[in-house]
Parts: structure tokens; sequence; C-alpha cells
């Protein structure tokens, strides 16, 4: 992993999620066009499998890492498709701080080592310019977009080869 800006320490790494870490999550609010992203109860139902705690040596949860189902937006192109969708919270104070590129891939790494996959599929609000812009430099490539049918907000999939 490369060094990230501030205090932050090198490292990320993944973990299981403990109950402490759901009750963080769940208090974690974006504000603006992120708040859509705001976990709120929904974080206690963050489990292993599907889901990993993010840290590094210098914090004990700097975001955490989502696998299969759980990382779907409803309106989405899933059927058919031999792709396993992921994605990754970051805390609200983190955001921007150039944490972004290295704890994707720690998150793709994760799922290359636990599941058998060689595609891997990130769902982006349309609207956030931070995640596309980190989708796009780490390989992805846009493969569909789409609208939720509950609020009409736009999102585009992005799919990433990972042999």
């Amino acid at each position: 992993m490369s060094e990230m800006k501030g205090s932050l320490a090198v490292g990320i790494v993944h973990s299981e999620l403990t109950d402490t870490d759901r009750d963080a999550i769940a208090r974690w609010r974006y504000e603006g066009d992120l708040a859509l992203y705001s976990p709120g109860e929904g974080a206690h139902q963050l489990r292993a499998p599907d889901h990993v705690a993010l840290r590094s040596p210098a914090d004990p949860l700097l975001g955490y890492g989502t696998a299969g189902v759980e990382a779907r937006v409803p309106g989405g192109l899933y059927e058919g498709r031999l792709v396993l969708d992921v994605g990754l919270g970051l805390r609200p104070d983190l955001v921007g701080a150039g944490l972004g590129a290295d704890a994707l891939r720690v998150v793709i790494a994760w799922v290359r080592a636990t599941r058998e996959t060689s595609h891997v599929r990130a769902t982006v609000a349309a609207e956030n310019r931070r995640a596309t812009a980190l989708v796009l430099r780490a390989g992805f490539s846009a493969s569909h977009q789409f609208t939720r049918p509950e609020d009409g907000r736009a999102f585009v999939q992005y799919d990433l080869c990972t042999t």
C-alpha cells in the first residue's frame, strides 16, 4: 500500500466487523449528495461473510467493504452475468483524505481471496464524482446506467476484470 495523506498510517487491512464497529458505522452521516450513503440502523446488518472492516495501525475503523448481493442497488442489471458486486464505505471524516484507492484495492484483494470470480462490479450514484473517479482510476469501465425505481436517482455500474 502507498503512504496515505496526513497522519494516517500506511497499511490498510481487512478484518471481521465487530458489534462496536457496526454501532459506529450506524452513526456515520454523510453530507450533501453523499447523504444517500449514510448507513443508519442498516449498519447492524453488516455481517460476515459479505462485509469486512477496513483498518490501519493508526485507526481501528477506516471503513468497510461489501461483496455480493448486499452491494447491489435496486434497478441495476444483475441477472445473467457472472460478476461479483463490491462496495466500499469510508468513514465520513475520511472521505477525500486519499484513502479510496488503497481501500478499494484491499476490498478487491479480499474478494479475490475469498470468492471465485474474475470480474467485479461497483455501482455508483451518477452524481458521486469522487467515487466515479476512483473506480475509473482503478481500471473499472462503465457497463450500464439505470434509475433506481424508489427515488429516480441515477446510478452507473462499472465492471473490472481482476485476473
